[in-house]
């Protein structure tokens, strides 16, 4: 953070967009800081903190059937069940991927915004998002939903021009949903190296409301989109093992020194193949 020449704690959302829409110098937004210290982007010169925007709140809005979760809820927060956090499923696998992410250190500061702009390969939390139909509220001009999948694929170009997130929102569709995280790791208590979360709803043995969030096999966690397509309406017994190995073979994971781009494409099929079972068994 050696570049660094202003700090600002703002006060509104305005003054904040009104510092970042500034070209020059280097602007980042910091509330954690968990991504920043010690290893802030290159060039930033000014940093807007946004720590007093109360954006730490989780509310459910019943009326509506959405948990908001506030931009600056912070991992452990979500872990703790912090804020109108019932026991249901929902929340359940919410609270295991946020323990996934980091030691209880980091989870104290680090947010829920944070973890979605610089969401890397296999974070377990934003995959758990994109199975949860997760959209964004978005501030650049004016206040605008988008879809979480929508911001990773353009996330460097909209936040490049200014954007701030203040909530994400969380359908809550059925109270028959059911979901299953899985993952591989080097040991029981490492990141993963390849993880997914699956969502459905079963009904007389066939399934509905399917969402499968998979990371470690792209840039960003991704859903198998056709997947859930694949398996919406039917019958879980006769068509899993026919549309599960279509949607892996379209997988193209880059590999490293975590594992080959064929072993994330295998333990992404296994991994799919337990969180579907489980979820549909639960």
């Amino acid at each position: 953070m050696l570049n660094v020449q202003e700090y600002h704690r703002v006060e509104t959302i305005e003054e904040a967009l009104a510092l970042l829409r500034r070209k020059h110098p280097a602007t980042a937004i910091v509330s954690g800081g968990t991504s920043l210290v010690g290893d802030a982007p290159e060039g930033v010169e000014v940093m807007v903190d946004i720590s007093a925007l109360g954006l730490d709140q989780i509310t459910l809005d019943r009326e509506r059937n959405v948990l908001i979760l506030g931009a600056a809820v912070t991992h452990q927060m979500l872990v703790e069940g912090a804020g109108d956090l019932p026991d249901t499923p929902l929340f359940d696998i919410l609270r295991t991927t946020a323990h996934a992410m980091s030691g209880l250190n980091i989870r104290n500061r680090a947010t829920l915004a944070g973890a979605i702009v610089t969401a890397d390969s296999a974070s377990p939390l934003v995959t758990c998002l994109l199975a949860c139909d997760a959209e964004l509220t978005l501030h650049t001009d004016e206040a605008r939903s988008a879809p979480l999948s929508g911001f990773l694929a353009y996330r460097e170009q909209i936040m490049s021009e200014g954007a701030l997130i203040s909530d994400i929102r969380l359908p809550i569709a059925s109270p028959d949903l059911r979901f299953a995280y899985e993952r591989v790791a080097r040991t029981p208590r490492d990141y993963p190296i390849v993880c997914v979360v699956a969502r459905c709803a079963v009904k007389d043995g066939i399934l509905g409301s399917v969402r499968i969030g998979v990371g470690g096999v792209a840039a960003t966690p991704i859903r198998l989109t056709a997947l859930e397509f694949g398996l919406e309406k039917k019958s879980l017994a006769g068509f899993l093992d026919r549309e599960l190995p279509r949607a892996i073979a379209t997988l193209n994971p880059p590999g490293d020194w975590l594992g080959s781009a064929e072993y994330r494409r295998e333990m992404a099929g296994v991994l799919a193949r337990r969180a579907i079972l489980r979820a549909a068994s639960e």
